[in-house]
């Protein structure tokens, strides 16, 4: 493994497969930075591969077809490429693997960026995890893993994965500090022109809900989005009235909210995002 942090969950998956016990769906932490491709690229193979050892063998037929990129055995929905992932899209890959393996091997469905599906493919998704074919391994990667339907989370097995710490970079925290400062009317919120505009700024926003309500609730500074706030947001949450469960409620807008745009071309994601910051500043002005 050319990532060091990603030895030691390989070495436990080895073993499972040594042991007959490989889960039919495994989900992780989508950190194309720190190797979260490469790691799903090196299972896919090595649960393809016909002579496995410690990883894939790189020699048998499966290896050959699979490094060219024509295995006709596995499948990849890559959500990097789309603003969504659609029902359609989910419906098409549960169909390829109901199919009789080509190879008479395994199969293995794909992922990527798995928050992005649509309320309905997640459901589409979950039907197929209740009952998986046979022979068939499912990877998928997410962002963030809470913004998976809970049932489709307790469908699959965690691979977790000790990644770096990734600092935000000084527009992000740039960002966050803007809307904090508009939240609590000390200057004019942002103006939302456009929707991929609208789109950062949703994760900023869920960012920062994020962190502020860890802090309330007292969770390890290591888990903030945006550290460089700690002080800030631990000040406010002393001071100013706002308690976990509505936290928690704004968090769940911004990811309804993120729900309904990637499921419907019509959402003026702009005019909501707006017109929810002013109701939460409402609520800190209150």
């Amino acid at each position: 493994m050319a990532f060091p942090w990603l030895r030691e969950p390989w070495l436990r998956l080895v073993a499972s497969a040594e042991a007959g016990r490989l889960a039919h769906a495994y989900y992780l932490q989508h950190n194309v930075e720190g190797g979260s491709t490469e790691f799903i690229q090196r299972l896919n193979q090595f649960l393809l591969c016909k002579q496995p050892g410690k990883s894939a063998c790189g020699k048998c037929k499966s290896c050959l077809l699979y490094l060219s990129g024509n295995h006709p055995d596995t499948w990849t929905i890559d959500g990097a490429q789309v603003n969504r992932i659609g029902v359609d899209t989910v419906r098409e890959l549960q169909q390829n693997v109901t199919q009789t393996a080509n190879q008479n091997g395994l199969k293995v469905a794909v992922i990527l960026e798995a928050e992005k599906m649509t309320e309905q493919a997640g459901n589409a998704l979950l039907k197929v995890l209740e009952e998986p074919p046979a022979d068939t391994h499912w990877l998928v990667s997410t962002k963030d893993a809470e913004r998976l339907l809970p049932t489709l989370r307790s469908r699959m097995q965690w691979l977790s994965i000790a990644y770096p710490t990734t600092a935000q970079s000084d527009e992000q925290v740039t960002f966050a500090k803007q809307l904090l400062a508009g939240l609590r009317g000390q200057q004019e919120l942002p103006l939302l022109k456009d929707k991929d505009g609208a789109l950062s700024w949703l994760d900023v926003s869920e960012n920062l809900l994020m962190d502020w309500l860890l802090i309330s609730q007292r969770a390890a500074a290591t888990r903030l989005r945006y550290q460089q706030l700690a002080d800030e947001l631990q000040h406010i949450s002393n001071y100013e009235w706002v308690n976990v469960a509505q936290l928690s409620e704004w968090v769940s807008e911004c990811r309804q909210l993120r729900q309904r745009y990637q499921g419907s071309t019509g959402i003026n994601l702009p005019l909501l995002l707006s017109f929810a910051w002013s109701r939460w500043s409402n609520t800190l002005s209150a």
